[in-house]
């Protein structure tokens, strides 16, 4: 389509040609609302444990979020050459984040994986921007060495020389549902770039060989693994995570029990704000509220493939591809877990649970896709005419003039 066509086209294919930037734009407003309202209910009775205010991680969690919206308004103003020129330092930054996590006095362990950095106040997860940085660097990279995927070499040197690096930074943190991540993102940048099939099963029979080195090096992983599988897990014990974030599940049935109404959240279920805030929502608003999540994460996933589809950058394609593979992916991996189809592996809901590294990452994440989805073929154009319907008077004399 040409730009006299996509400006002379009737209001029904403009508005349809910025169809991707609705889907997203809704898909990541109802996963806020929905969030916050979980969040909001889930995280009072710790906060009333940590200092007595109901609303203290609450609050905490609409300062990260005004702070992720001021990043989305920035990512959507980005152009691609610009988010070129900042990919290598964002995924260098973070590669010495995580660095300084791992060998530094500033790293922080939690739930057993060293994947914090303090600095006073200041409590941050850099493996959250090394997603963000390694989405964009693989765009990069990827999108310069398309020719060159068909053989071993041109496939691995430098994209897939880096990713394994970024990963390697991540399990030395002991951060494995972080690293499962990465793989998905990697994976999709991949794909999309054109990667013969050949190199990804090559690629899933080394992951498979990694597993099983970190099971050998790190026990706690096979017992996590072994509690999944076993009918006969102590549900006061190794299951008590799992099974608490069934029973919430099973108690919210068709509808919930209502905003608020949790029984899970008074300190009967781990984490119910951030890992397992999946558990609480289909408890509080039933199996409505959870097929909801699910609808908005397919919006996200139809949009990321028009992207993909009507774009002709192939950095935009690659990139778009692994946002959406780091965002949606990490989303599957943590509801596989809360329903039971994976073992514990503490990633968060992205741009549900509460913190602040994951929502505020998601969200740039998300603004680079409406950067991208404005920049598709008409889109412009049909949001503009959108805004001017909206800012015309509406008024009339009679006769019919203005």
């Amino acid at each position: 389509m040409t730009v006299t066509a996509t400006r002379t086209a009737p209001t029904g294919r403009l508005a349809g040609s910025a169809a991707s930037y609705y889907l997203i734009a809704f898909a990541t407003a109802i996963l806020l609302l929905v969030g916050l309202a979980v969040v909001l209910s889930s995280s009072s009775i710790d906060s009333i444990k940590l200092d007595g205010d109901p609303f203290a991680l609450f609050k905490a969690q609409l300062a990260f979020l005004g702070i992720g919206v001021a990043l989305l308004i920035v990512a959507t103003r980005a152009t691609p050459p610009f988010l070129k020129s900042a990919a290598p330092w964002l995924l260098l930054i973070s590669m010495v984040l995580l660095v300084l996590v791992a060998v530094s006095p500033w790293g922080h362990a939690s739930g057993g994986n060293r994947n914090w950095i303090v600095l006073g106040e200041f409590t941050a997860q850099p493996s959250e921007a090394a997603k963000f940085g390694l989405a964009l660097y693989l765009g990069v990279m990827l999108s310069r060495s398309r020719h060159r995927l068909a053989t071993l070499k041109g496939a691995f040197v430098p994209a897939g020389l880096v990713s394994l690096l970024v990963m390697g930074l991540v399990v030395a943190g002991r951060d494995i549902g972080t690293a499962s991540v990465m793989l998905l993102l990697i994976a999709a940048a991949y794909w999309t770039a054109g990667l013969p099939l050949r190199f990804f099963a090559t690629g899933a029979t080394m992951a498979t060989l990694g597993v099983w080195v970190l099971i050998w090096l790190r026990p706690e992983i096979l017992s996590r693994i072994t509690a999944w599988r076993s009918p006969t897990c102590d549900p006061t014990n190794q299951c008590f995570q799992s099974t608490h974030g069934t029973w919430a599940l099973a108690s919210g049935g068709l509808w919930g029990l209502g905003p608020g109404l949790s029984r899970e959240k008074w300190s009967y279920l781990p984490k119910a704000s951030n890992d397992f805030i999946y558990a609480i929502l289909g408890e509080e608003f039933g199996l409505v509220g959870t097929l909801l999540v699910l609808v908005a994460l397919a919006m996200i996933v139809v949009a990321v493939n028009r992207i993909v589809q009507r774009h002709r950058d192939p950095f935009v394609q690659i990139t778009a591809a692994a946002i959406a593979g780091w965002i949606v992916g990490q989303a599957c991996l943590n509801i596989a877990v809360v329903v039971g189809l994976a073992p514990v592996t503490g990633v968060p809901l992205p741009l549900v649970s509460s913190g602040g590294s994951s929502l505020i990452t998601s969200l740039a994440g998300i603004g680079v896709l409406l950067a991208y989805a404005k920049g598709e073929p008409g889109a412009r154009e049909a949001l503009a005419a959108r805004k001017r319907r909206r800012l015309e008077p509406m008024t009339s004399v009679p006769g019919g003039e203005r």
